[in-house]
């Protein structure tokens, strides 16, 4: 499981004291060493003298021109400042206000590029960033869907996934302003990307966090400081204490979130105790035979006793055998039953894997015919098909066809070839890593890959994939796997989504 990140923003809290700085890093550096499950940085900001009018850089009658100008650290302090964070194994961070600071902070071995929001659609600077092989955070306060969704199509085209922050632009946002449902409206809109949550709220709050951590955000940013006898802090900047118990409030979220997986959570032995004593417990209606089949001879009713037949264990599809005569009214005991005759597992497993298909058509907004014949292709089995396998829309077989993959996420499709089929992969959502002959082709939706027939290929997905293969015409035993285990019949199963 990844870990979650949290990113501490100096800002200008280091007051152009480079003493004061490496005070506030060495604090961090002594909260930081009670959370070893997360992973930690220090963001800087840099502001060349070119990102200031010439006739302006002067002021003093605008704000944060004053601000900006007087806690400047320059080069030497600036890069004593970073070299530090980088010795107290943080991560180093640095925002860059133009053209020449994006050069500057590449150059002095920044390790992450931060966009703040109200750069967010500055096209020159991310036209900048974007020629170096930098990990890339951009905030997107005050930033519309239409801003957002042409930053996302502009670092994807270059293969680039960086992390979107969801953030407030108000120095301290209220809780009325934070709206952290829009953490849930990146995560649909952006799933390529990382979702993190940049936090302007008043430091002393520490629920946001929890919130945060529960929908999914894995990067935290917090304005962090430390006031003196010379110093104060801003009303978002957290002092060493608030961000202690921030990432103490994160801690508890964490442990009970339980982490962040696709898979089902696994159950303790109390949990279950505690459950089974509530269920059902099966007895039989009329007196039962020896070898006959329990089908629906029974009737449900509590208390059950250790070792019964309970109300879970039947199932929609699930019958058994009986091992012994049973009288009416009698409790029936696994014991009782011959385990290895019960059926179902086949209608079962189909059963769930149409509720796993309706569910990713109906996530992903894909539109599939109303009339098609779905497949799912099991190499080694029915039981194995989350780990080998494929769901085949079937939408046209003439001279060329037509074929909707989906693929679920870690689902992986077997080395094979064609001998008369040439195909293209239209990607529509997801992603996919395809080996064509040993070559390695990592594609997004919008990308294309043809396979001419006789080249050996396989495909595996990391998130989950839905994509068009247009082909020549389908023919049955066409494919030619590489393992010969597979068999030629009985690997597909036809399921009806109706």
């Amino acid at each position: 499981m990844k870990k979650l990140r949290f990113i501490f923003e100096m800002a200008n809290n280091h007051m152009g004291d480079i003493n004061h700085g490496l005070k506030i890093i060495d604090e961090l550096k002594k909260i930081t060493e009670n959370y070893k499950d997360f992973n930690f940085a220090v963001k800087l900001q840099y502001r060349d003298d070119s990102f200031f009018h010439p006739d302006h850089i002067d002021r003093k009658d605008h704000k944060l021109i004053k601000r900006f100008t007087e806690t400047r650290l320059g080069d030497i302090n600036f890069r004593k400042l970073v070299s530090h964070i980088k010795e107290n194994e943080f991560q180093s961070i640095c925002t860059p206000w133009d053209e020449i600071a994006v050069d500057y902070i590449v150059d002095i071995g920044i390790e992450v590029i931060k966009v703040a929001s109200c750069s967010f659609n500055d096209w020159d600077l991310l036209e900048r960033i974007s020629k170096y092989d930098k990990d890339i955070i951009a905030s997107t306060a005050g930033a519309t869907k239409l801003d957002i969704d042409k930053v996302y199509s502009f670092f994807k085209n270059q293969k680039k996934f960086i992390t979107f922050m969801y953030c407030v632009g108000e120095y301290p946002t209220i809780n009325e302003n934070l709206h952290l449902d829009q953490i849930d409206f990146m995560k649909k809109n952006y799933p390529d990307f990382e979702i993190g949550y940049s936090t302007h709220e008043e430091p002393d709050n520490f629920e946001n966090i929890q919130i945060a951590i529960a929908k999914g955000a894995t990067v935290f940013e917090k304005h962090v400081g430390l006031s003196n006898d010379k110093y104060d802090l801003n009303k978002y900047s957290a002092s060493p204490v608030e961000v202690n118990n921030w990432l103490e409030a994160a801690k508890r979220a964490k442990i009970a979130c339980g982490g962040f997986t696709n898979v089902r959570k696994g159950f303790t032995q109390k949990e279950q105790d505690d459950l089974r004593i509530l269920y059902r417990g099966a007895y039989a209606s009329q007196d039962l035979k020896e070898n006959s089949e329990l089908k629906k001879k029974y009737f449900l009713a509590m208390p059950n006793i250790e070792g019964q037949l309970v109300a879970k264990e039947l199932g929609k599809f699930a019958n058994y055998k009986l091992k012994k005569n049973i009288k009416k009214n009698q409790p029936i005991m696994l014991n009782d039953l011959d385990l290895e005759y019960k059926i179902g597992n086949i209608m079962e497993k189909k059963f769930y894997i149409k509720d796993k298909i309706r569910e990713m058509i109906n996530t992903s907004n894909i539109v599939l015919p109303k009339k098609m014949r779905v497949e799912i292709s099991h190499h080694y089995g029915i039981d194995n098909f989350f780990e080998k396998g494929a769901v085949l829309f079937h939408i046209i077989n003439k001279e060329y066809s037509k074929i909707v993959v989906m693929m679920f996420p870690n689902q992986e499709y077997p080395s094979h070839s064609h001998l008369k089929k040439n195909e293209t992969y239209f990607i529509l959502s997801g992603d996919l890593i395809v080996d064509v002959n040993g070559e390695i082709k990592e594609l997004i939706p919008g990308d294309t890959l043809t396979i001419e027939k006789n080249n050996i290929h396989s495909f595996k997905t990391k998130k989950g994939v839905i994509f068009e293969e247009i082909a020549t015409k389908y023919i049955k035993g066409d494919s030619i796997y590489s393992d010969g285990d597979i068999p030629t019949d009985g690997r597909k199963t036809i399921i009806n989504l109706d």
